[in-house]
C-alpha cells in the first residue's frame, strides 16, 4: 500500500492579482510532484477555506494535463532519502554522460 498526503507549501496572498498563491505538494508513494497553483480569493478568506480550494484546483489542473510547471523527483528510496550520489548517476544515465567521472 502508497502512502499519499498532500501540503500547501508557501501561501501567499498577491494584492496586485488579488489572488492566493502556493505550492500545492502531493506526496504519493516514493514520488514528490509539485504544482504551483493560484486561486482569486478575498483576503479575508479562512485558510482552511483557501487551502481546500487550492488542493482541489491543482488536482484538477494536474488531472486535465494543465500542471505545465509540475515539478516531479524521488522523495525517497527504501525509506531512506535519495543520495546525491545516487541522483547523479541517475542524470548522467539520461544524458548519456555515465563515462564522465564524478566531481569532488
Amino acid at each position: 500500500m502508497s502512502s499519499y498526503h498532500t501540503e500547501v507549501q508557501n501561501l501567499n496572498y498577491n494584492a496586485a492579482t488579488r489572488c492566493f498563491e502556493a505550492l500545492v505538494v502531493f506526496h504519493e508513494g516514493h514520488e514528490t510532484r509539485k504544482v504551483p497553483i493560484s486561486a482569486p480569493l478575498p483576503i479575508a478568506t479562512d485558510f482552511e477555506a483557501v487551502s481546500t480550494i487550492l488542493v482541489a484546483r491543482a488536482k484538477s489542473h494536474r488531472a486535465k494535463g494543465r500542471a505545465k510547471m509540475m515539478a516531479r523527483s524521488p522523495a525517497q528510496k527504501m525509506g531512506k532519502l535519495v543520495h546525491l550520489n545516487d541522483m547523479i548517476r541517475q542524470f548522467k544515465a539520461t544524458m548519456g554522460l555515465s563515462d564522465m567521472s564524478t566531481a569532488a
